[in-house]
């Protein structure tokens, strides 16, 4: 798999720099609220971002962290999902734990 990205020029998730990390935990979870809140698929969301930040001459990363940072002030969430939400987390059956 590391052989594969550093033929496309990118480097191994293992030798990548934190800040490297960093800018790709802010545009998936960019890309994870535009999924959300537009219904679209990863590819698409990654399309909007990045048709938006060539179009605004800003980069992807600072495009993605400035939509993160205002989202919570949208109150996207009504109370009605977030209590669906919360159903689907209480379901969630927690794995057996291990014997050592």
């Amino acid at each position: 798999m590391s052989d594969v990205c550093e033929e496309r020029g990118q480097p191994s998730l293992g030798r990548a720099s934190p800040d490297l990390l960093a800018a790709r935990a802010v545009i998936e979870q960019a890309k994870g609220a535009l999924m959300l809140v537009y219904g679209v698929d990863a590819e698409q969301a990654f399309r909007m971002l990045r048709r938006r930040s060539q179009a605004t001459n800003v980069k992807l990363r600072a495009l993605a962290a400035q939509l993160i940072a205002e989202l919570p002030s949208l109150d996207l969430a009504p109370p009605e999902l977030r209590a669906k939400v919360d159903r689907l987390l209480h379901i969630a059956e927690p794995s057996p734990s291990k014997e050592h």
